[in-house]
């Protein structure tokens, strides 16, 4: 699925596209202006290749990217899934569809296919809902969440959308374990943040309550987690909060035995 990248030092090809790595950006660049901007590593890819190297059946027909900032990993998600509809939004309103990417949309004739919605907040609940109805007719296959990496808007955006994911579709949250990453120590954006770990923890605890058949399988990697769903049966005009499928027991106090006692 993955193996048609091909990677270079500061730049990965797929077919006629042209992605800058932008983590290994230098002066030495000389392939022009005509190109995506990408913040993903090879490693990243390297475990989606065996993630979904373990589901050789698995299809995308409709995908929603949270957080597609200059549009590079929505090319490579169509180019790789081949989806009937896919959609991305991203919380910058100071930007637009990039000319590189208009013209990937038009050489392969993809407008009415792919569509993007900036200035959208994936901590929005009410935007997104109207993103869901107004683009997809069907359940979804695949969510892609690369957005705030917050504990919050992340969590809402899960609330919200993960209803609309048909059974066996995959929820990926990618960068979950930032507040594990020494780097991150520097950066002010995270500092003072509750780390996407809490959110996971949470899914375990939705699963670990369920009786019977767990309502998702949720797999964890380095770099992203995937939650798959499996037999929930969520409505979805109604408010799904992961909280209201946990059940937490009160946590019992230690008491030292009789013999212990009696020595104090």
């Amino acid at each position: 699925m993955f193996d048609l990248f091909e990677w270079h030092s500061d730049h990965l090809r797929l077919g006629d596209l042209l992605f800058r790595l932008e983590h290994f950006r230098n002066d030495k660049w000389n392939l022009g202006d005509n190109h995506f901007r990408l913040y993903k590593v090879k490693g990243l890819f390297e475990q989606y290749q065996v993630f979904f190297g373990r589901k050789p059946n698995f299809q995308a027909k409709n995908i929603l990217e949270i957080g597609m900032w200059d549009g590079g990993s929505l090319a490579i998600l169509n180019e790789v899934f081949l989806p009937s509809k896919l959609v991305g939004i991203d919380s910058q309103s100071n930007r637009g569809d990039s000319d590189y990417f208009k013209q990937y949309l038009a050489r392969h004739k993809l407008e009415k296919k792919v569509r993007t919605y900036w200035g959208t907040d994936q901590g929005d609940a009410e935007k997104l809902r109207e993103i869901l109805k107004s683009e997809f007719e069907q359940p979804l296959d695949l969510v892609m969440d690369d957005a705030s990496h917050l504990y919050e808007p992340t969590k809402t955006s899960f609330e919200v959308i993960f209803p609309h994911l048909r059974e066996g579709g995959i929820y990926i949250i990618e960068d979950w374990a930032w507040l594990h990453w020494p780097e991150f120590d520097r950066d002010p954006y995270f500092a003072g943040r509750t780390g996407l770990t809490q959110l996971v923890l949470e899914i375990v605890e939705m699963i670990g309550s369920a009786r019977g058949t767990p309502p998702a399988v949720l797999t964890v990697l380095p770099g992203f987690v995937a939650i798959e769903k499996t037999s929930l049966n969520l409505a979805t005009d109604k408010p799904f909060r992961i909280e209201d499928y946990i059940c937490r027991r009160p946590v019992a106090k230690f008491a030292p035995p009789a013999r212990l006692r009696e020595l104090d």
